[in-house]
């Protein structure tokens, strides 16, 4: 599973990342018969085996190719878990193919979301975070795209006007960032808000060279950088699409839990 921190106002939360429209089927047994077996990735008729130090953009780029040398028509993939403990059975997801195009961001979330199935017990759900900067939203996402698309706003195009106009000038690779996040699923769980206040607390109980302080402050970090991301991504799929992006931000009821809390410091400050 990957995780999206992002920090809104005095709050960070933990965005879960998954692929949409997963079919699971559990507990397949190890037999040898089909020649599949646990962490293998099927395509067609191609079982691909990796090693666990593989990079997700080689995932992804040897899906891609091994969908190229087919001569059907692939829609879907199948990865499989590692098996459960003392037992022969193992899980295994049906998911879509991977963007026809090579991108480095999108190759390389797929490719994570291919590791985060195929590398993990089954019977425990590791969580691996993510900083959009160090991907390269920054390089790609940069002022001089973010002048593009303010110019392209303020004159009368349409959607599909904007989006051949983004094309014709170079800026395909934003398009297939933005249409990739918009077909992945997204989740926050209860336990994943906190308030930045309590984060700072942490950090300065800590001397700033212990390891905690350090890890909690690249944390607030990430969070900060990957909200930023997310505003350009809203602005744009806004332009692009019309509306704005689907994600999961604080529920209601998360919402009451954090004003509570907020609450609680104010009467004890």
């Amino acid at each position: 599973m990957i995780i999206l921190p992002l920090m809104i106002n005095n709050v960070c939360v933990n965005v879960s990342i998954n692929f949409k429209n997963t079919q699971k089927n559990k507990n397949q047994l190890i037999t040898g018969i089909k020649g599949t077996s646990t962490s293998d990735i099927i395509v067609g008729k191609s079982i691909i085996r990796l090693d666990s130090n593989s990079n997700p953009r080689v995932i992804t780029a040897i899906i891609r190719k091994n969908i190229g040398y087919s001569q059907y028509d692939i829609k879907n993939i199948q990865v499989n878990t590692k098996k459960y403990h003392d037992s022969e059975f193992y899980d295994s997801y049906i998911i879509e193919t991977p963007p026809a195009n090579s991108n480095d961001i999108t190759d390389y979330i797929y490719g994570m979301l291919v590791n985060s199935i195929r590398l993990n017990d089954p019977e425990i759900s590791k969580k691996e975070k993510i900083s959009l900067d160090a991907l390269g939203f920054d390089k790609l996402f940069n002022s001089e795209f973010l002048n593009k698309i303010a110019s392209l706003n303020n004159r009368n195009y349409n959607q599909m006007q904007i989006r051949n106009k983004l094309i014709e000038e170079g800026y395909s690779k934003q398009l297939e960032v933005l249409d990739f996040f918009n077909n992945l699923d997204y989740e926050i769980e209860e336990k994943d808000a906190i308030l930045t206040d309590d984060i700072d607390n942490v950090i300065s109980f800590f001397n700033n060279t212990k390891k905690e302080s350090k890890v909690l402050t690249n944390y607030k970090k990430v969070a900060l950088g990957n909200y930023d991301n997310y505003i350009i991504l809203a602005v744009f799929n806004t332009l692009v699409n019309g509306k704005t992006l689907d994600w999961p931000i604080l529920s209601a009821e998360q919402q009451k839990t954090l004003q509570k809390k907020l609450n609680y410091k104010m009467k004890v400050a």
